[in-house]
């Protein structure tokens, strides 16, 4: 099996899990949250999202807070999700360095979340690269359903209008590209397939991996993904996500169990999975353990010597 011997951990929770969240969250915790994970080893963080005129991504009204109360660590990396420009500029003015656009393959999905087809989001993407340009942002792309839609009676999505987007994503700059399984509906075979392709077709491209457990495909997609030779995937502790365009979806890959099992492999994550379930532990009752899905955390506490499990 060939297999990369590094990868990074993106966390996601106090933005993919807090955005569905059951309760409002405040940036003080959202910012501990993050320190503690950083403390485990986790080098990389979606902090949150800026969305000014979204109502449905409400949850993420005070991502500007976090910016301001957080303390950004050298050697981190920390970013925001947006949609448009108006996020960028959002961005900016909190003092995020790095903003993901994200923008949705199926037109149904994109319309119920942005109120816009993806054709028409993707017109925005030169007055959001300039922008980010000319204020020193960095940036990098996400595709969201990218590999099967639940919406329109799609089905699988046409490679055609993938490749398209990641061409408007190319245009501007963006050489970092998230497939981002929101439905969760990618199975291995149908990942590995879809990133070997984009992979030999894009190879200037660094690619991620944003894989969503929904019907229990999480780890499996990674493990196809890592074989297609990608070596980025995001994650939430204690398996917390969901979107809110999308009924019914669950939470992201738990961090904890991705990581625990990419370090059985011998795969070198930096992350410290014993250090980082307090940080698990503290979501969890946060949201009173509604819609968290960790093997990790459910087991932790069951196994006396789960501490000789962390030994590789």
């Amino acid at each position: 099996m060939k297999l990369p011997k590094k990868v990074i951990i993106c966390e996601d929770v106090t933005r993919d899990g807090f955005q569905s969240a059951p309760v409002d969250v405040s940036a003080e915790d959202k910012v501990q949250i993050i320190d503690m994970a950083a403390d485990a080893g986790v080098s990389c963080f979606e902090v949150g999202a800026f969305t000014p005129n979204s109502e449905s991504m409400k949850k993420m009204w005070n991502t500007k807070d976090v910016f301001r109360l957080l303390k950004q660590r050298e050697g981190v990396s920390y970013r925001a999700l947006i949609f448009d420009e108006d996020g960028v500029k959002e961005a900016y003015e909190a003092g995020c360095p790095k903003v993901k656009i994200n923008i949705s393959a199926s037109d149904a999905h994109h319309k119920g979340g942005a109120g816009m087809t993806t054709r028409e989001a993707m017109k925005q993407f030169s007055k959001i690269g300039n922008f980010a340009s000319d204020h020193g942002i960095a940036m990098c792309g996400s595709i969201s359903l990218p590999f099967i839609s639940p919406f329109e009676g799609e089905g699988v999505i046409p490679m055609d209008r993938l490749e398209d987007i990641i061409r408007g994503f190319m245009d501007i700059g963006i050489r970092e590209i998230s497939l981002s399984d929101a439905a969760g509906l990618g199975d291995p075979a149908m990942i590995y397939e879809r990133f070997s392709t984009v992979a030999e077709h894009f190879p200037d491209v660094s690619w991620m991996l944003h894989m969503h457990n929904t019907w229990g495909m999480g780890l499996a997609g990674v493990l196809a993904a890592l074989q297609a030779g990608v070596t980025k995937f995001d994650a939430s502790v204690a398996g917390l996500g969901g979107c809110p365009y999308l009924p019914g979806a669950t939470g992201n890959v738990a961090t904890e169990d991705l990581a625990f099992m990419l370090n059985r492999m011998g795969i070198e994550t930096g992350i410290d999975v014993e250090k980082l379930i307090p940080a698990g532990k503290k979501v969890r009752e946060i949201v009173d353990n509604r819609g968290t899905d960790s093997v990790i955390q459910r087991n932790f506490e069951k196994f006396p010597r789960f501490h000789d499990l962390m030994q590789v």
